[in-house]
């Protein structure tokens, strides 16, 4: 004879699951919907990584219409607004990305090029030495949009006459156009490996691996709220006597 079940109320556990459930159903649609984030950056980095390069030029592009597309420009360095991202790590070993601006024809806009990695000293107040570019070039590379750090240990403090080479935590476009006379693109170009003005150049792609962790959390948030109502219900339902 089956065993009838009847529910006691009994406050502190339903206090307890009416918070906790919430909580842990949202965290796991959360982590479906970044993977889901994930998904469609990288079907757009595969679906524009292999198409033919566009050119860009002068006219400023939107960022999001050139994200992840190989172009290609022609301009001349300017050397004196290079500068060194801080903190890229290749091999266990830290350096610096290089960023040199190119301004296009008429001089009025550039793009910032990412020419590459170069290993740092020891001594943390000696800067790498790089020689110093000049005259016009073409170039090809991969358009990136650069990740915006909503957390940074130190604010640096607005680019001041003088300070060039800069050495940057971060990567702000705004921050840049703002200390030098022309107009920026909102993308930058990883420079192709087979230009000899770049150093060490490997551009991973978008990480999958990421997408497979997403979901995996998700399942965890889950089968939480899953064991909270087998929790709950065990604590309220007992056999009815009749």
């Amino acid at each position: 004879m089956p065993v009838k079940l009847q529910f006691r109320f009994r406050i502190i556990p339903t206090l307890a699951t009416v918070a906790l459930l919430p909580a842990l159903i949202g965290l796991g649609i959360w982590q479906l919907d970044r993977a889901q984030q994930k998904t469609e950056i990288n079907n757009l980095y595969q679906q524009r990584s292999d198409a033919p390069a566009v050119v860009i030029g002068s006219v400023i592009e939107s960022p999001q219409e050139l994200e992840y597309r190989r172009v290609k420009a022609t301009g001349t360095w300017d050397a004196q607004h290079e500068f060194l991202l801080d903190n890229r790590i290749r091999r266990g070993q830290p350096g610096f990305h290089v960023f040199t601006p190119l301004i296009f024809r008429g001089g009025q806009s550039a793009v910032l090029v990412n020419r590459g990695w170069i290993p740092g000293s020891p001594d943390r107040s000696q800067l790498p030495k790089i020689e110093p570019l000049s005259g016009d070039t073409s170039l090809t590379g991969l358009a990136i949009i650069p990740p915006v750090n909503t957390f940074v240990l130190k604010q640096e403090s607005p680019v001041q006459t003088g300070e060039w080479p800069l050495i940057w935590q971060t990567l702000d476009i705004k921050r840049f156009s703002d200390a030098v006379s022309y107009e920026i693109q909102g993308v930058v170009i990883q420079l192709d490996n087979d230009h000899p003005a770049g150093f060490e150049r490997q551009w991973p792609p978008p990480d999958n691996v990421w997408i497979t962790r997403h979901r995996a959390y998700a399942f965890q948030w889950f089968a939480l709220s899953a064991t909270l109502l087998v929790i709950y219900f065990l604590l309220t339902l007992r056999p009815r006597r009749d």
